[in-house]
């Protein structure tokens, strides 16, 4: 009997986030800032094409801006499983096709992080577990492992610990992407001088362990806010035009508003839109996991 012939291309999505709630607790000894954060899976994708390669990993986008090299985070993500499976002659070229806004707060290179590692997993043949998985993405960033489990869940620490939480089943999201790009090194640097000048540099306050969602804030907010009062305006827009709720997403500066009605979510869309270089996307919070649906995969 013939065997089936050994997969060597998977093409993925990588789904964007917003942050529905983010409290920064404080700053924690090892310099990183304790979090706690509910996140939603959107469905603005990302496209990912991985195809198996001898011993070089490549990256490569659609957009000049994205870094081709050791600088993206889907590189990093290849090599450290590769390092996992302590096979230097295993190797990946992968092309980024990329729809999400770089440097917005929607997680774009941190969803692009889990699906490599997710489909270079099933490619390499390795069949590492979750576990594993879930601990080499920790390594990566603070977002990466949420994109690993989805499509909404509460992460604490830094971030890498997700506990699954039941995801937004009604109204569109109304993503508004200004013509900035903000760091999260800068944004949460501005975070940590704000904490020392409060005195609360050593100090994480104390939380509810079973807490169901955290508060429906972005404490981010204050200190991004204060240097581009515009995004404080977009949000007073958002939220009198008729959105339930509206918060910046992560450390900004992109924006969302959740409307009951797809018509409401376009109308107030336009008037973003109708600026110059800003960027409008209605999208549906995902239910399901990109995982589950994310790749199609050929010989």
């Amino acid at each position: 009997m013939r065997k089936p012939e050994k997969v060597r291309e998977m093409r993925l999505i990588s789904p964007a986030k917003i942050n529905l709630g983010l409290r920064i607790l404080g700053l924690r000894p090892d310099n990183f800032h304790e979090v706690e954060t509910w996140m939603q899976q959107v469905a603005l994708y990302d496209r990912i094409r991985i195809r198996t390669a001898r011993r070089v990993i490549r990256v490569a986008a659609d957009r000049k801006d994205v870094p081709s090299g050791r600088e993206n985070l889907a590189y990093r993500a290849a090599a450290a499983l590769r390092e996992e499976a302590g096979d230097r002659r295993l190797g990946a070229s992968i092309f980024l096709e990329k729809h999400i806004p770089a440097g917005a707060g929607l997680g774009g290179g941190s969803g692009n992080a889990a699906a490599v590692l997710w489909g270079l997993n099933r490619l390499w043949g390795l069949g590492l577990p979750p576990a594993r998985l879930f601990r080499i993405a920790a390594g990566l960033g603070s977002d990466v492992p949420f994109f690993l489990a989805g499509p909404a869940g509460m992460c604490r620490g830094r971030g890498e610990r997700v506990s699954r939480r039941g995801p937004l089943r009604s109204g569109w999201v109304l993503l508004v992407k200004p013509p900035l790009s903000l760091s999260t090194e800068r944004v949460y640097g501005w975070m940590r001088n704000y904490l020392k000048n409060e005195g609360r540099a050593a100090t994480i306050e104390p939380r509810p362990k079973q807490t169901k969602t955290p508060d429906d804030r972005n404490d981010l907010e204050q200190v991004v806010f204060e240097r581009y009062p515009i995004l404080s305006e977009c949000r007073n827009i958002l939220l009198s035009s008729g959105a339930r709720r509206a918060r910046m997403s992560g450390s900004g500066p992109a924006l969302w508003g959740l409307f009951r009605k797809q018509s409401d979510a376009r109308a107030v869309g336009l008037v973003f839109s109708r600026r110059r270089r800003w960027r409008v996307h209605v999208v549906k919070p995902l239910t399901a996991s990109a995982a589950s649906s994310r790749f199609h995969e050929s010989g």
